[in-house]
């Protein structure tokens, strides 16, 4: 991404350290570099990235962190759909049994049906990573805000409800102006760390990537007529093992 594109997004260079072996660079916190382990995942880095660009010390970083990753945990066991604000939606799926094989063995298991947490880019994080939605996406976007529209819940069935300022105070304890500033630092840190192509990883909740979709033929979902939907990159989330234990 250029610079012009960070600068009109508001998105600092700030970042956490590169995931994977070849991890050895230091990146704009000047944060010591890890190998073999995913480097952003180790929570004291991820915290100190926070504290440099929000301005609050380590330990209330720390705090807000693991009460931000809390509440969103408490509330997609509890069914909802949940929003972090400037970054995206998470919603539960079911995803029945099935029959696959052991890769190893090729041996036939069975896999047990299970609650599945899904992520959904917003608008901002989007606009942030130039991804570029194909024209099927677009259609079924809209149709399904669409749908959706007026059903009455207090929370947004799109956008989910907010892990906001407010509900993060209460939670933490910590003052209404720190959390804000820690909402924004996080939406910097973890943006910025998916735009360089670096995963992001929050210990125990989950881990952001950017995943290439390749273009492909779909159909219209109004008439059924055959349309190419063009290659995109999207952010792929893969829940860690203690979310998906809350969830099922």
């Amino acid at each position: 991404m250029n610079n012009d594109t960070t600068h009109q997004t508001g998105v600092s260079r700030r970042a956490v350290l590169r995931r994977g072996a070849a991890a050895s660079a230091v990146l704009a916190f000047g944060l010591p570099a890890a190998t073999g382990q995913v480097a952003a995942g180790e929570r004291p880095e991820l915290v100190e990235a926070i504290a440099s660009k929000s301005g609050l010390s380590k330990a209330d970083s720390k705090k807000a962190l693991d009460g931000f990753l809390d509440a969103t945990t408490k509330a997609l066991a509890a069914g909802d759909r949940v929003a972090w604000s400037g970054f995206g939606s998470f919603s539960i799926s079911k995803r029945s049994a099935r029959t696959g094989r052991n890769p190893q063995t090729g041996k036939e298991i069975e896999s047990a049906a299970k609650n599945v947490v899904r992520f959904r880019c917003g608008d901002e994080l989007a606009a942030a990573l130039d991804l570029v939605p194909g024209e099927g996406d677009r259609r079924r976007h809209r149709a399904r805000r669409k749908r959706r529209r007026g059903r009455g819940r207090a929370c947004d069935p799109v956008d989910g409800c907010p892990i906001d300022a407010d509900r993060l105070a209460r939670e933490t304890r910590l003052a209404p102006k720190a959390v804000r500033a820690f909402l924004d630092a996080f939406v910097v840190v973890a943006t910025t760390a998916l735009q360089r192509d670096d995963d992001l990883s929050l210990p125990g909740f989950g881990s952001f990537s950017i995943s290439k979709r390749s273009a492909r033929t779909g159909r219209n979902p109004q008439t059924g007529k055959e349309i190419k939907i063009a290659a995109k990159n999207v952010v792929k989330f893969k829940a860690g093992a203690e979310l998906s234990g809350q969830v099922n």
